[in-house]
């Protein structure tokens, strides 16, 4: 798992953006903002990107569960060609 970057600072986690599904219907912004917000309560077990140099419960590869509320305020990251989701670490409930 190559990084785009050099180092992340703090307990920050980045977290892989899983796809959605491609569709054919041209959605208005408001309802992609809708449809986005539907996927993310759909979302149990994301995988981890990365890790900042003080995480100390999870590494890379590791699935975690991230209740809604934080997912919604997740800051967006654009790497090269993907999209990663910036949590703190405390974010996590569940780690699998």
């Amino acid at each position: 798992m190559s990084k785009p970057f050099k180092t992340l600072l703090g307990t920050r986690i980045l977290l892989n953006k899983p796809d959605k599904p491609e569709s054919v219907i041209q959605l208005s912004p408001e309802a992609e903002a809708e449809l986005e917000r539907e996927m993310m309560q759909k979302w149990t077990m994301l995988e981890v990107f990365a890790t900042g140099d003080e995480v100390t419960h999870v590494v890379p590869g590791d699935k975690v569960y991230v209740p809604t509320q934080y997912l919604q305020h997740a800051d967006v990251v654009q790497l090269d060609d993907s999209i990663k989701l910036m949590i703190a670490e405390r974010d996590i409930a569940i780690v699998w």
